[in-house]
This record gives C-alpha cells, structure tokens and sequence, in this order.
C-alpha cells in the first residue's frame, strides 16, 4: 500500500486557506501548514485542535480530515512530497530559503501562481542545487476564493477552466510518480492541469500584473483627492478607455514573446496569448457577454461585486489605497519583471511605462528613470535587472 502523499501548504492567505481544506480532505493525503510567523502559527494551531478548516463551493464541500501546522521549516519538510507555494510573491524568497535546506530531493515545489521571475527566487535559494530541483509555475491560482475566519472558513467563488503551467527539472525523478497527475487528483476534475511552453512563458502571461495596476491607473489617474460614498466596482464599473489600455498592453506583452521566439526558435513562448483570449479559456463558460475584453470582463459573474481597494476615512468617506498588494505586489513582482524582459528584448512598450511611471509615482517608488529600468527600486523588484542577468540567462532554463 502507497505511502501517504505528503503535501505541505505555505501561507495563511485565502488560498493558503482553501488549497489547505482541499488538500488535507482527501484521506491518501497527510497535509501540512508552514506559516513563518510563530505567533500566527501557533493561533491556527489551536484552531486545528478544536476544529475542522472547511471550505465551501457551489455544491461542494471540502473538510479537512487533519492538519500541522508548524513554524518550523525542517518539521514542515520532512519526507515531503510536494509543496504548494500560494504566498504573496514578495514572501517566496523568505519561505523558500527557510526550506531548501531541509527539502528532500525530488520533492515538487508548485507556485500557485509562482508569477513573474518566480524561478529567479527558486535560483538564489537553492544555489548549487538549481539545476536538480523540480518546480513548477502556474499561471494562476485554481479559484476565485476567500477566506472567511481564519483556520476555519474559506469560500471559493468560482473555479477556472484550466490552467497551465511551466516546469523545471525531470519529472522522472520526482517523488510523486506524475506530479501533474497528483496535482490533479488534489484538486478535482477542475481546473484541468497542462504543462506548456517554456518557463518564461509564466512570467510574461502572468495576467495579475498587467491588469490590476492598469486598471487602478484607468480609475484614479485624474483623481482630485476627494473620498467617495462607497469603493467602486473594479470589473463591473471598467470604461471603455481602461478596457483599450489593458488590451493595448496585452498586445506589448504578448509581442515580447514573439519578438523572443523570432530570435530564439527554440524556446516556446506560445503560451502568451492576448488578455481576451486568457480569459475566455478560463472563464468561458460563464461569462455572459463576449463581445470584447470590456465585456468580457464586466460580465463574468465570478468578478461580479469586487471592489477597488480603498481606505475608510474618518467621516465615512473612501479613497483609494494605493499601498493594495494591486500596486505593492503587482508593480515590483509583477509589471517591473514584464517590463526588465521586454527592454532585454528590445521590445518597446509606451502603454506599459506610462502606467509603471504613475504606479511608482504614487507609490513613492523609482523603477523607470527616463525609458530605463535602472531606478533604486529595481533592488527590491524581481525584475531580472536586479540579478544581473541576461535575456540568454533568462533562456536557460
């Protein structure tokens, strides 16, 4: 009889929360939490104790047959399987380099989504050992979800289509015999699982950061600083210019990875598809109107009723927030990285810069100075700038 299937979740996030539920449901699976932050760890911990974490979907319920929760990354590791990084992209280097001392080879690292450059952080953690880890980068994450009350309720919204992905390494000498097929089973019959394309190919399709920091721009460009009733609808609300922009930005993206694949055959960048398209294979099935990308986007019911992140003042009044993991993930982990392969590349992309240059403005943040990624923030970006690399570097994998 097989072993259990050890699965380790890192975060604490709401997709930490729902892939921990549907994880740890499944009675072949012994499933993990590592949460860095000991205080954290511990408070779910004792909620564990007393509770089952359940998440809940549309007809469906996942409950959690046993977690550990630990903030020990050598216990977390031990004869692990797989591990699920589904943390905001500024702590993957931290979790990490905190795991790869004590991670058994062969183990799969899975980013859900490992987003832009997330190889370039699996490089600087494992050093020497780059070339023999096993990891892959989803483009997304399987769900719209949230979580409800921390270590006990989370909701999924809806789930995509699909999903696919890049991997690094041999797959032959995983511990899991077919890791797509293990991730698969975790997850169900949905979102259907593929592995495509080249590791770079996740990095430029990484949709998150060409949309919520454009989309941002297209509202509060021309704000006067005064506060609204209410935060408006981010997809439902989306004008006819915003929409133009995050298409004509798609299409900047999207001729980077041709420009690449014209001078390099050999890598396979057909992944990166235009923004209509993306959505269209992951949410086909429910959006209402597909006319065009503004439609598109608002009428899918599974963005219906989200909101701008905003702050609450004092009187009642919201403005918005402008430090929102929108911008202060987005930007640096995000649009900074499509931006530093698209200059390797020598491809141009005014849409782009012109929303990078009103991000870093009212971020307090310096990224692009004149038409170069040489501000004193590329340090703290995963721009591939800030490694020092090359557009053959970026190539090798």
């Amino acid at each position: 009889m097989r072993d259990k299937l050890r699965v380790l979740i890192c975060g604490t996030g709401n997709a930490a929360h729902v892939f921990s539920a549907v994880a740890s449901s499944h009675e072949h699976v012994e499933a993990r939490v590592l949460i860095l932050n000991a205080v954290r760890a511990n408070e779910w911990a004792e909620i564990a104790a007393v509770s089952h974490l359940t998440a809940t979907s549309p007809g469906e319920l996942f409950e959690s047959k046993g977690l550990t929760i630990t903030s020990d990354p050598e216990v977390a590791a031990r004869d692990c399987d797989i591990v699920i990084i589904s943390i905001p992209s500024f702590l993957h280097l931290q979790y990490l380099e905190a795991l790869a001392p004590y991670l058994p080879a062969g183990c799969v690292i899975a980013g859900f989504p490992g987003g832009n450059g997330f190889e370039f952080d699996v490089r600087k953690a494992f050093g020497d050992r780059y070339d023999s880890t096993l990891f892959i980068n989803f483009e997304s994450l399987p769900w719209i979800c949230r979580r409800n009350e921390f270590g006990r309720t989370a909701r999924i919204a809806g789930t995509k289509s699909r999903l696919i992905a890049a991997m690094h390494g041999d797959p032959a000498q995983a511990r899991v015999a077919d890791p797509i097929g293990a991730l698969q089973e975790l997850l169900g019959e949905n979102p259907k699982l593929a592995i495509t394309g080249h590791l770079l190919g996740m990095t430029l399709l990484s949709v998150n950061a060409y949309s919520h920091p454009p989309m941002m721009f297209g509202r509060w460009k021309d704000w006067n600083g005064k506060g609204l009733p209410e935060a408006p609808l981010l997809f439902e609300e989306l004008d006819a210019e915003t929409a133009t922009l995050l298409g004509d930005i798609s299409a900047e993206v999207v001729a980077t990875s041709r420009a690449i694949m014209r001078e390099h055959p050999h890598v396979d960048l057909s992944q990166v598809i235009p923004m209509y398209d993306w959505d269209i294979a992951c949410y086909g099935n429910d959006i209402v109107d597909k006319t065009n990308l503004m439609t598109a986007l608002r009428t899918n019911p599974i963005y219906a009723g989200l909101r701008h992140p905003m702050i609450r003042r004092d009187n009642g009044e919201y403005v918005p927030d402008f430090q929102h993991r929108f911008l202060s993930e987005d930007v640096p982990f995000g649009l900074v990285v499509i931006r530093g392969v698209a200059e390797l590349a020598g491809v141009p992309t005014p849409h782009l810069d012109r929303v990078l240059r009103w991000s870093q403005d009212v971020m307090g943040r310096e990224y692009l100075v004149g038409n170069e990624l040489c501000g004193r923030d590329v340090a703290y970006s995963r721009a591939p700038q800030r490694y020092g690399y090359t557009l053959d570097d970026l190539l090798v994998s």
